[in-house]
């Protein structure tokens, strides 16, 4: 009888220890909190925390609690669904029946103290047989669930300590690295000073000289022609070295970039989840997060080709998995939490979206406004570019391109340099009749950039490419009139 009730009390401490303080059930997808070491089912702590208008605190002891630094608990989470199974299984645990008090030492029903009941009154033989093994069972899993536990604690800690220390070792060397560029510069600034002070007490000197030989010359007309007042002055000695302090800044500004590619690439942030969301992106937009490009207006300059202006979009289905398009699909932009999009064997794995629709005959014209990006290509491809080529790098398109501060046509990886100044509106016309596609700026008037001879045997499609790096860097797509 003391077996039985010792059973009893071990199910119900387990079942304690096994049931999340919020919701008083089993733990569902427990998760573990950083800070105290304490178990919730991630819904319930979720909603915890967004109900909490300030700091978040712990449920179970108050303390300061981060939901961004929650540790999914999958041993505790295995250990729910064994103690679920074997409860549920028949003959697992003994149960209460009407013959039993709980109290061990009060009297049966019937007058006779409970342990002389017979054991077939809430018992068969089978349970009893398999009594000790479940106990023995649930004993040993609670030990390896504490060991796990505090295993899990420790792994967390130090792994804290390690990324605290690297992060101390990369910022004290950043540090380190910072100061002996600015006093490279600073040195630099000195000596140019010191040139210059220089040069100035010497100009002084010889305007005293001339100030003082006009006297003279005023005074004495029979002077010589030529009257030697010293060594004359080198003023291009008085130079600060651009070039030095551009090399060290354009390395400064590569770092960073390749600094941020490797954060973004490893270790992207994660996306806030939506309270509902479509199943298919393809057929519902509702959910992205980017505003149409009726929100951020650009003035038009109006064109001589609007007269074949072509309503042009992007295409969900040929974008990169790291760009998002505004509901209208006029916008694309590089976005930190891009949505997930259906696997498609033709999605760019580069920073490039496709437009639609796709053009074989006729003439056609479209004008994307490219202010809000700091490195973009607009140009034409075949339907048939590999998800890995680059605008302009092949035989099947053809492009312009601004990067770097220079502004380029691409085709079959040839590069024509235009010129240096970026164009904010950028017009395409594509004529087939013709065989040739033109670029055009539309700043305070309309300049042909750049035209291409094209050989428009197969269907061919807008294409974009935007700078990966440039996060929130976009380009729209204007909508334009008719005459």
């Amino acid at each position: 009888m003391a077996t039985v009730a010792a059973a009893l009390r071990l199910e119900k401490e387990l079942q304690e220890e096994l049931t999340c303080c919020v919701c008083l059930d089993f733990f569902n997808n427990p998760v573990l909190t950083v800070g105290c070491s304490h178990n919730f089912c991630r819904g319930c702590i979720s909603q915890h925390c967004q109900k909490m208008k300030t700091q978040a605190s712990c449920p179970k002891c108050r303390g300061k609690l981060d939901p961004k630094r929650l540790v999914d608990n999958r041993c505790l989470a295995n250990i729910v669904e064994i103690f679920q199974k074997v409860k549920k299984a028949p003959g697992a645990w003994p149960r209460k029946s009407a013959h039993w008090r709980e109290d061990p030492e009060g009297p049966g029903p019937d007058g006779h103290p409970p342990h002389l009941l017979k054991a077939s009154a809430f018992l068969d033989v089978v349970k009893i047989t398999e009594l000790p093994q479940q106990i023995e069972r649930a004993l040993e899993t609670i030990a390896n669930w504490r060991k796990d536990s505090t295993e899990l604690m420790d792994y967390v800690s130090c792994v804290k300590n390690s990324i605290a220390e690297a992060f101390h070792i990369v910022k004290t060397h950043l540090s380190d690295q910072e100061k002996m560029v600015l006093n490279v510069i600073d040195k630099e600034y000195v000596a140019a000073k010191q040139k210059r002070d220089t040069m100035n007490e010497q100009l002084t000197v010889r305007l005293d000289q001339l100030l003082e030989l006009q006297k003279e010359v005023i005074k004495n007309t029979s002077l010589e022609e030529e009257v030697c007042i010293g060594d004359p002055i080198k003023e291009n000695e008085v130079t600060l070295s651009v070039h030095k302090i551009s090399s060290i800044a354009c390395t400064v500004e590569e770092f960073k970039r390749n600094l941020v590619k490797l954060v973004v690439e490893n270790f992207p942030a994660q996306r806030p989840i939506a309270s509902s969301q479509n199943s298919s992106l393809e057929t519902s937009h509702s959910s992205s997060t980017v505003s149409s490009p009726i929100d951020r207006t650009v003035p038009n300059v109006s064109s001589q080709l609007s007269q074949w202006a072509t309503d042009v979009t992007f295409d969900f289905k040929r974008i990169n998995h790291s760009l998002e398009l505004s509901e209208d699909k006029r916008r694309v932009v590089v976005s930190r939490f891009p949505p997930k999009y259906d696997y498609s064997a033709n999605r760019f794995r580069i920073s490039q979206v496709m437009g639609s629709p796709g053009f074989s005959e006729g003439c056609h014209y479209w004008q994307v406004s490219t202010k809000d990006a700091t490195g973009w290509a607009i140009g034409l491809a075949h339907e048939e570019i590999e998800s890995t080529d680059k605008l302009g790098r092949t035989g099947l398109s053809w492009c312009i391109e601004w990067s770097d501060g220079r502004l380029s046509a691409w085709h079959g990886n040839q590069e024509t340099h235009i010129s240096q100044e970026k164009p904010l509106q950028v017009g395409v016309f594509l004529d087939i009749p013709r065989n040739c596609v033109s670029f055009y700026s539309q700043m305070d008037t309309e300049t042909c950039l750049h035209t291409f001879e094209i050989n428009v045997a197969n269907t061919v499609y807008p294409t974009f490419w935007i700078f990966g790096m440039d996060v929130g860097g976009s380009l729209t797509i204007n909508e334009i009139k008719k005459c």
